[in-house]
């Protein structure tokens, strides 16, 4: 022991004190994704992915952080940059972005179910039912490109979908195989099993962003030395053993004495890691870091929704007290879009951050203000009768409109919709006060904006009318129905050219309940998220090659129909099928069809997408990219999307009239098409002077009102008889 001892200690000096000079290797990861990578009782990141991490940052002598949070919020930080790695699962769709090591894990996937209940040995057994999977995960990727036969049901983490599955909601949860069963243990869900066996099989591997090349072959040099060391094979038994439930060796007195170095190890490290960073040891712990950082809105410091679910449950259970009320605001932030438009996003952060400060000087001590993503914050108020609680919030928003935020000296001025729910004890969930409070902000919306709404009981009803479900049931009721109608605009050439063929964007639009039209932006989302997008596309193109087949005689000039496609419609494999069928059904020639495209649709759908773009290209069909210069990545992979016409986003157009920069960045996008071949067009080109401004940057062709405001079908036959 003392040999052992003694060697320990200077070890551990050596550590501190020949301490690696390399940067800092930041780790993300998803703080509840056991084995694997997960946040213990003791606040402190653990799993196989951790200790992996550790050995081989220990091998290459680099320092190592582990920032775990929600999945969701790994993923936008790997792609911003503040995080280095991140392990996933290894997919064709993520490969442009990122680049993977060598993968250290295979993955396989269950069905778990309820004890007693049917056998499902396949997906196949469950079609016309109902699937919980993570959200955004890879599985659920998976399930969306094989175009499952049932209704998935999408949860924040796959601990959620078992706490559904066992709550008797729902027919099957889908999820990793190791996570659930150690769940199962943890959970004491008895009441669960799996079914069927092992499905999906993926890689995990360690990603970092694409371009990285040195820190990919250093990681995977790491991953060599850990394995050639057999320290691979021993955590992966230790975390990926099925002997046990939860890996926690027996501790005998040998174990003991190494315990007893460790503890040495990390009080000599963590003395020399204070010294070095200026802090006294002892002012702020590990875990009060983890727990910071696992909490806390990295933007503006504030609670995140972690954190905001963590202070109701202490409102709502632990610190109750008879005749306690509280109040729940969601407060949405009106068309805060057009502030990073009008900037940059790097703009819209900064007039974030001033809103949180003003939000939190207005609530003072006696509120809590969290911001749970995105252009929204949620605040707790203790509150007093209802009619304070709209007076309150009132003037929360009424403070909101009249300030004006001033970035880089611009001025923008911001409105809010404020839904406000009171909470009425424990006996109401966390979840519901959620929803409600989030119901009665999108009330408020719908209302027009800028206002307060209070819920009620009342408002029940409503609340089921309102929003995305609102709008699948209008949509689904409109297919069946024949509803939907096809209006066009006309895409015209930047500099006007007498006789130049007719092209055109054809939209579709419905007819709700109260007899009004509905433009698409208020139904295409519910649709891509519910499920009706396919039958949509369907529907769109059946009606258009139908109209044109009935009138093409009368548009000798027509050039090009440009039809808009979902995501899921260019990743499902019976699509391109359909579209030949069609084709052959009607005597319009494939050239005169065109199908616009997002790049996120391509790279979410890469494998069963590019065939069916190629398939169709090979036909005459022509592919428009569109809302080009918004994603991060556009550029890198213009060179490779077999697309014919670049559609680059309005945003620019609006930004380049007063703006030399943003001139010469819409000049320099639309070099870089016209050198890869590709015909340019610029969207939402609203006056004469942006049309103007287009043409003298060499843009092909504009769209938007300044050309041609959206028409029906009906309009372009009567405007061509009366020419």
């Amino acid at each position: 022991m003392r040999s052992s001892f003694g060697v320990a200690v200077g070890l551990a000096l050596l550590l501190a004190f020949g301490h690696s000079q390399g940067s800092t290797l930041m780790v993300g990861g998803d703080h509840d994704f056991p084995p694997y990578e997960f946040i213990d009782e003791w606040g402190q990141p653990a799993g196989l992915n951790v200790d992996l991490l550790s050995a081989v940052a220990r091998e290459l002598e680099r320092d190592i952080e582990f920032q775990l949070g929600p999945w969701a919020d790994s993923r936008e930080r790997i792609m911003s940059g503040e995080i280095d790695v991140l392990p996933m699962y290894v997919a064709a769709f993520r490969q442009p972005e990122l680049s993977f090591s060598t993968p250290h894990v295979m993955i396989y996937h269950e069905i778990f179910v309820r004890v007693g209940g049917p056998s499902l040995d396949s997906l196949a057994d469950l079609a016309g039912g109902s699937l919980i999977v993570q959200r955004d995960a890879w599985v659920h990727e998976r399930l969306l490109e094989e175009n499952f036969d049932g209704e998935l049901i999408l949860v924040e983490r796959e601990r959620d979908a078992l706490l559904l599955l066992a709550s008797g909601q729902h027919d099957a949860a889908l999820i990793s195989e190791a996570v659930g069963r150690r769940l199962l243990t943890e959970l004491g869900l008895d009441a669960l099993t799996t079914s069927g066996g092992p499905l999906f099989p993926v890689e995990y591997a360690l990603a970092v962003r694409a371009g990285r090349d040195e820190l990919l072959a250093e990681l995977n040099r790491g991953l060599a030395m850990i394995r050639a060391s057999g320290e691979f094979n021993a955590l992966h038994q230790r975390w990926l053993g099925h002997e046990r439930s939860v890996p926690a060796p027996p501790v005998t007195a040998q174990r003991w004495n190494w315990l007893l170095i460790a503890v040495l190890l990390l009080l000599v490290i963590g003395w020399y890691a204070h010294r070095r960073s200026g802090k006294r040891p002892g002012t702020l712990s590990d875990k009060a870091t983890v727990e910071q950082q696992f909490f806390t809105d990295s933007l503006t410091g504030l609670a995140n929704r972690v954190g905001l679910e963590r202070h109701l449950s202490d409102q709502l259970e632990q610190d109750w007290q008879p005749g306690k009320q509280l109040a729940l605001l969601h407060l949405d932030l009106d068309q805060f879009k057009l502030v990073n438009e009008s900037g940059d996003h790097v703009s819209g952060d900064r007039v974030l951050r001033q809103i949180a400060s003003l939000l939190k000087a207005l609530i003072g001590s006696d509120g809590f203000l969290a911001r749970p993503g995105g252009d929204e914050f949620c605040i707790v108020l203790a509150a007093k009768p209802a009619e304070s609680l709209l007076e309150r919030a009132e003037i929360l928003r009424q403070r909101l409109e009249a300030e004006a935020f001033e970035v880089d000296e611009q001025r923008f001025r911001v409105t809010a919709s404020i839904g406000v729910a009171a909470l009425a004890g424990p006996e109401r969930s966390i979840a519901e006060a959620l929803k409600q409070a989030e119901a009665a902000c999108l009330m408020a919306k719908e209302s027009g904006r800028n206002r307060v709404h209070l819920f009620s009981d009342s408002d029940r009803a409503q609340m089921e009318h309102h929003g995305q479900m609102r709008r699948v049931q209008e949509l689904s009721r409109a297919l069946d129905e024949g509803s939907l109608s096809l209006f066009f605009q006309t895409i015209e050439p930047a500099q006007a050219q007498p006789g130049a063929p007719l092209i055109v964007e054809l939209l579709v639009r419905m007819t709700d309940a109260d007899g009004q039209l509905v433009a698409a932006g208020e139904f295409v989302p519910a649709a891509e998220k519910y499920f009706l997008a396919q039958r949509l596309d369907r529907w769109v193109v059946s009606a258009a090659l139908g109209w044109l087949d009935s009138n093409l005689k009368t548009l000798p000039d027509l050039g090009r129909v440009y039809i808009n496609l979902s995501g899921r419609s260019l990743g499902d494999d019976r699509f391109l099928p359909f579209v030949l069928d069609q084709l052959d059904s009607h005597e319009v020639p494939a050239s005169l069809l065109g199908f616009e495209i997002t790049e996120t649709a391509v790279m979410t759908h890469l494998q069963t997408g590019l065939a069916t773009i190629e398939a169709l290209r090979e036909r005459g069909v022509a592919f428009a990219l569109d809302d080009f210069g918004v994603g991060v990545s556009s550029m890198a992979y213009l060179r490779e999307l077999p697309v014919d016409v670049v559609k680059i986003d309005g945003s620019f157009a609006r930004r380049a009239i007063d703006n030399p920069r943003e001139r010469t960045l819409l000049r320099e996008i639309n070099d870089l098409g016209k050198l890869l071949g590709k015909i340019t067009v610029v969207e939402q080109v609203e006056t004469e002077s942006a049309r103007k401004l287009m043409a003298e940057l060499g843009i092909d062709y504009v769209q938007g009102w300044a050309i041609s405001r959206p028409r029906s079908l009906d309009e372009l036959i009567s405007g061509r008889s009366a020419d």
